[in-house]
């Protein structure tokens, strides 16, 4: 059985036919002819403000919806990347934080914590030197880990749903930057002195963003997602 379908044209045409047949039946039944015009003119004069109004909740309504979804989207991968890799990535470097136990204390995160325990938190991070021993790092295990996770850095920055999301992705271009970089370096033990510095400040860079949005992504689960904070309390990365 074929689905019998309008045209928008062949729609519109219905819809004036059908206001027509309305009006004739009116004036059949009432003849007022007076009565009619008045009503007729008066929704006419209201059609252009009714036109407005519709479009504009109509717009609101559909352009909420689509940035409630993608919010949604965007809370979910980011929870993937710090399960697949994210706190991982904090737990490895925090081992050559000399200041690890300062940071530890600052981001000892509990169910309880409200709004002004966050904002704190915030403010000291601001202030925290996210120092790490170049000396100690070791560039073959990051590699190791990041290699094992390229492709799903890729699929991060590809995701449509992402270009929302400019300061996440950012982070996560820096960490797929950083798989570049090492995999550029044929040997990764004996290093120049310039390249460990420069890959040192890179991770830095990266420890500290990521520090700072895993604090962010806590606050947020802590608004709409307390099944999802609590995971992130059980699995704090800075608290052995």
């Amino acid at each position: 059985m074929k689905s019998f379908k309008l045209t928008m044209r062949q729609l519109i045409g219905v819809l004036v036919i059908c206001s027509l047949i309305l009006y004739v039946v009116h004036y059949l039944i009432f003849r007022d002819f007076h009565h009619i015009a008045i009503f007729f003119v008066h929704d006419l004069a209201f059609l252009p403000l009714e036109v407005i109004l519709v479009s504009l909740g109509l717009d609101r309504l559909i352009e909420s919806t689509h940035e409630n979804e993608i919010k949604s989207k965007t809370s979910i991968i980011e929870t993937l990347f710090f399960n697949e890799s994210g706190s991982r990535i904090l737990r490895y470097l925090i081992r050559f934080d000399p200041d690890a136990k300062k940071l530890a204390t600052m981001l000892n995160l509990s169910m309880d914590w409200r709004p002004s325990n966050y904002a704190a938190a915030g403010r000291q991070l601001k202030l925290y030197p996210f120092e790490l021993d170049a000396d100690r790092l070791d560039f073959y295990g990051i590699h190791y880990h990041l290699n094992e996770h390229m492709a799903f850095y890729r699929n991060i920055l590809e995701n449509p749903a992402m270009t929302q999301s400019n300061r996440f992705t950012e982070m996560v271009m820096n960490i797929y930057l950083l798989g570049e970089e090492l995999e550029g370096r044929t040997d990764l033990y004996n290093l120049a002195e310039a390249d460990r510095r420069f890959l040192g400040e890179l991770l830095r860079q990266i420890y500290r963003e990521l520090t700072e949005y895993w604090l962010d992504n806590a606050y947020n689960h802590s608004l709409h997602h307390k099944t999802r904070l609590h995971h992130l309390v059980v699995t704090n990365p800075f608290i052995e």
